[in-house]
């Protein structure tokens, strides 16, 4: 299918809405430039989880300074180190279960810790993010029993399922998705509702637009992506909706929202979910961001990362008992 039937096509599905680029076409080119440059995961000759790790700690440390007005404290939840993140307006109040991307391989401590501040302030609440254990050290089911276990964490404190909000980035929103069908497998009570920013949906690698958007991801190469698969599951469970949230049962589920740009090799992985979480009975709103690329919403120096910024606050204070005293 080409790009402009492809793009035709998502502006006709009623789940799905199609959001005009806001940023001028040259600032947008430079940044895209710049992640190309220095965040594109692929893999060199020399390539290796732990020296792509030292990299974008180096990256994360030098360029992403924590601001005066964000709150951190360090916890231990059941063995699992975590932080309360919030915004120095919040106090108290319900909570966000925030689960970071990185490829189920690493993690950006300051980068993520930035946007969970811009986070609490958009939504009033507190976030919680845990640090899980990551591949290839600890693969597959290690991420989401952790998920699983902060969250039942929070239950065990005392707060109401309905004043928990559940989101996360990339390999993040892959884990946000999943953790609701895990519990759904378990019984547990759902959050109040969940949201996925360029979630990673299909570990078999699926998607048409691992091809048709490849030359347009800076971040993200269709080439390199079976190796982080690789070092996250097995192929033999790729079909598994725990790994692979595309293929779950959404029904009786709380309200998703989806955030993806059309210059991301995971458009399709976004959109196939979408579809996936509406025909199997579930509640489903999907954005798809023209221009945009991976985790958009984390680069707070392009115009669409407060809109959709916007957006999630507008879907989440939309639920009254998440903010009822």
């Amino acid at each position: 299918m080409s790009t402009a039937a492809h793009d035709r096509e998502l502006r006709l599905s009623s789940y799905l809405r199609w959001v005009p680029r806001a940023t001028p076409a040259f600032l947008l080119g430079l940044v895209l430039f710049v992640l190309g440059k220095f965040f594109r995961l692929s893999a060199g000759p020399d390539f290796n989880i732990q020296t792509l790790r030292a990299r974008l700690t180096r990256i994360d440390s030098r360029f992403m300074r924590i601001p005066g007005w964000l709150r951190q404290q360090w916890v231990q939840v059941d063995g699992i180190p975590a932080r309360w993140i919030s915004h120095a307006s919040v106090e108290g109040g319900p909570v966000l279960l925030y689960l970071h991307g990185g490829a189920f391989t690493f993690r950006l401590p300051n980068a993520h810790a930035i946007w969970a501040g811009r986070l609490s302030r958009e939504l009033r609440a507190r976030v919680l993010m845990p640090d899980y254990r990551l591949a290839p050290e600890h693969p597959y089911p290690a991420a989401i029993d952790d998920a699983c276990k902060v969250y039942r964490w929070l239950l065990s404190q005392g707060i109401e399922p309905q004043r928990i909000v559940v989101g996360g980035e990339s390999a993040g929103g892959n884990l946000t998705l999943s953790l609701l069908l895990r519990l759904a497998h378990a019984g547990l009570p759902q959050p109040a509702a969940a949201f996925a920013i360029s979630p990673v949906t299909d570990a078999a690698l699926a998607g048409d637009t691992y091809r048709t958007r490849a030359a347009a991801d800076p971040i993200l190469d269709a080439a390199t992506m079976p190796f982080f698969r690789d070092q996250y599951v097995a192929i033999a469970n790729v079909t598994d909706p725990f790994v692979s949230p595309v293929h779950g049962h959404y029904r009786g589920l709380p309200p998703i929202l989806i955030q993806i740009g059309t210059n991301e090799i995971l458009l399709d992985d976004a959109c196939r979910a979408a579809q996936r979480i509406h025909e199997s009975g579930g509640r489903v709103s999907c954005e798809v961001w023209e221009g945009m690329p991976h985790a958009f919403p984390l680069l707070d120096v392009l115009r669409e990362s407060e809109l959709a910024l916007s957006n999630i606050g507008r879907f989440v204070l939309a639920i009254p008992e998440f903010h009822r005293q």
